[in-house]
């Protein structure tokens, strides 16, 4: 496979996730599925996405043989992401789990959805939404930004697709096995805003908020010590 080798673009989708998930069978590994703007495009915890023209929205289909840890493909997507927008100028970094920031606010987003029949994972797709030159809402600039606002250039956005792409390719190339899955959580742990020994506060997926200090963050999860008692959090959101 070749990440980006094939692309199939539309000029707009309810969801490229929704779409290559629907036809993941069709789609070859490391194929993409492109759109101009998406209808009905989501993040995490199935939240709303705005998806309008001027962003790049788009997903990769992976086909795992061997590295089937479902996380690593968004942080081998995060890394790529953060290290392009450096390139492109902007001061750019990972807020843990899934989301790039740039001055405080964030530039895009990552989902990765597990495809699997019975037990037995038979794909995984990774989502990607990066504001490059769309309209950010009114209710989402103080949180939000484009890479349009950040480096007053107007980049294109096809123009943004391919560096990503090649990119991705070539941390894909050195990354994505086993063997070296060590040497690349060192490479993402770089980038996040978040270290141990910082006091954080996490949104967990039922809605309870824990506060505490971080012990540690690896591949699958973070310690947060809260008082007397270290908790796992495998799944949540920093606030």
């Amino acid at each position: 496979m070749v990440i980006g080798e094939e692309i199939f673009s539309f000029t707009e989708l309810p969801s490229t996730n929704r779409y290559a998930i629907e036809n993941l069978q069709k789609l070859p590994s490391g194929s993409v599925v492109w759109a101009l703007e998406q209808s009905a495009g989501y993040g995490r915890f199935n939240r709303e996405w705005h998806s309008s023209r001027g962003g790049l929205w788009f997903s990769i289909v992976f086909k795992p043989r061997l590295l089937k840890d479902t996380g690593y493909y968004t942080k081998l997507i995060s890394v790529g992401v953060a290290e392009l927008l450096q390139e492109l100028g902007c001061d750019a970094a990972i807020k843990w789990p899934n989301d790039v920031y740039v001055n405080g606010r964030k530039i895009a987003g990552i989902l990765t959805e597990a495809v699997t029949e019975g037990e037995k994972l038979i794909g995984v797709v990774t989502g990607i939404g990066i504001n490059v030159h769309n309209e950010i809402p009114p209710e989402l600039s103080e949180i939000a930004i484009s890479l349009k606002e950040a480096t007053t250039r107007n980049y294109e956005v096809g123009f943004v697709l391919k560096k990503l792409l090649n990119k991705l390719e070539s941390l894909r190339r050195k990354y994505l096995q086993v063997r070296m899955k060590k040497y690349f959580i060192r490479r993402w742990k770089k980038y996040l805003i978040h270290k141990a020994g910082d006091e954080i506060t996490v949104s967990l997926p039922d809605g309870k908020k824990v506060t505490g200090v971080i012990e540690k963050i690896n591949s699958e999860h973070l310690l947060l010590k809260t008082g007397e008692k270290t908790i796992k959090i495998t799944a949540g959101e920093i606030r």
